[in-house]
């Protein structure tokens, strides 16, 4: 079994050694995506497929404040749809890019359908998918702490972007201030949010931006969401010692959301 090192990185932390590409893909393809009690439920509750349209929303709404309300758009780890979902909604043409579709196909079939040929399967780091398109909004959420390479992958969001379109770009944002608090002087390879070959890179509010502007990008804002991680701040809601609590964070930071 492959031992893993958190090591400092110019992306903040990042995992030694790098798995192989063949690895991360075989990952993906036989585990997070196609094991029914991994990554992809069957049927979602209303109050998370509300969580899911109120987040979708807060991404269009910036975008809408910068001037981009239709075209083209694109969701670079489409999962299982429900941003495309929603942009559609709101008069985009959607387009999507996962290693596996089977989450999209489950969840959101008819935007597959209603789209032909705008859904593909494949990697999202190394190849350019629907050549020949530009994109007005290219979103990617949860992905480049994915990937073996970030500033590749930030080529890549660039290649699709036409002439003052906008990339929305999320990670999680462990091994934060907050963390360093929580966890104190604990060894990072002993957290729970340390999770290779999962999460391979650890970004911060100031790498993340660093990563854009090295890249040719004009960062125009960095904002985080609803701080789940302060329950660990006190036993009675830590949700790491106990696991039974996740579902009742969750359940807050839904609520807190949609207020």
């Amino acid at each position: 079994m492959q031992k893993y090192q958190c090591v400092p990185s110019r992306y903040g932390y990042s995992t030694e050694p790098m798995p192989t590409v063949e690895e991360i893909q075989k990952h993906y393809r036989e585990s997070y995506y196609q094991d029914p009690t991994g990554q992809y439920k069957k049927e979602y509750e209303i109050a998370e497929l509300d969580y899911f349209s109120d987040r979708a929303n807060v991404a269009l709404d910036f975008v809408a404040a910068h001037g981009i309300s239709k075209g083209n758009s694109i969701d670079l780890g489409c999962g299982e749809g429900f941003f495309l979902k929603s942009a559609q909604q709101r008069g985009f043409c959607v387009f999507g890019v996962d290693h596996s579709l089977v989450g999209i196909e489950r969840q959101n079939r008819e935007l597959i359908e209603n789209n032909p040929g705008h859904f593909k399967a494949g990697d999202i780091e190394n190849e350019r998918h629907f050549e020949g398109v530009s994109f007005d909004l290219v979103y990617c959420k949860n992905v480049i702490e994915h990937v073996i390479d970030p500033d590749r992958i930030m080529t890549q969001i660039a290649s699709y972007l036409s002439p003052g379109g906008l990339a929305i770009i999320e990670v999680p944002n462990d091994f934060s201030e907050l963390h360093s608090i929580i966890f104190g002087d604990a060894v990072k390879e002993e957290l729970p949010i340390f999770v290779p070959p999962v999460h391979l890179h650890y970004f911060t509010t100031k790498t993340l931006p660093e990563l854009g502007r090295r890249n040719g990008f004009s960062v125009i804002d960095c904002f985080g969401d609803y701080p789940i991680d302060h329950l660990l701040m006190e036993d009675v809601f830590n949700y790491y010692k106990d696991r039974t609590l996740g579902t009742f964070a969750h359940s807050l930071r839904r609520k807190f959301f949609r207020y």
